[in-house]
């Protein structure tokens, strides 16, 4: 993750991050997610999760990992539940009232979609440009 990313959600008033990922954690949701034959979660948001487990920003957000599926915004928990319509290439990575941020596997690149037609709105090389575009932070 981008130090000045970093800076940035750490200057944001009323926001809530989850607890950092463990390495047990992670590996115990690399294989929660291989036997839900999920897409992998890419490094770069596995390096957000160990800092930020999730974040919740003035009704944005980006999913967490929660081993105990305890809280609403858990990507297993969150992939599970919706009706997605390319499951084993897209992976939802967080939310807003209307899109999801997500992850496409096949094309290697971040999306914002839309929440009921999963028709992609903006595409991302970079899983910090489409944190900073969901949570409407500016460089």
């Amino acid at each position: 993750m981008q130090e000045s990313l970093q800076h940035q959600i750490n200057q944001l008033d009323d926001a809530a991050t989850g607890t950092p990922l463990s390495e047990a954690d992670i590996t115990l949701t690399k294989q929660e997610f291989a036997a839900g034959n999920l897409p992998e979660i890419p490094e770069d948001v596995w390096n957000f999760l160990h800092i930020y487990n999730g974040f919740l920003y003035d009704g944005r957000c980006i999913f967490g990992i929660d081993n105990e599926h305890h809280f609403i915004y858990d990507i297993l928990g969150e992939n599970l539940a919706v009706n997605n319509p390319q499951p084993d290439n897209i992976l939802l990575l967080g939310s807003t009232d209307m899109t999801y941020i997500a992850w496409f596997q096949s094309e290697k690149n971040y999306a914002i979609i839309d929440k009921s037609s999963f028709i992609v709105l903006h595409k991302f090389k970079d899983f910090d440009d489409a944190v900073k575009y969901i949570l409407k932070i500016d460089d």
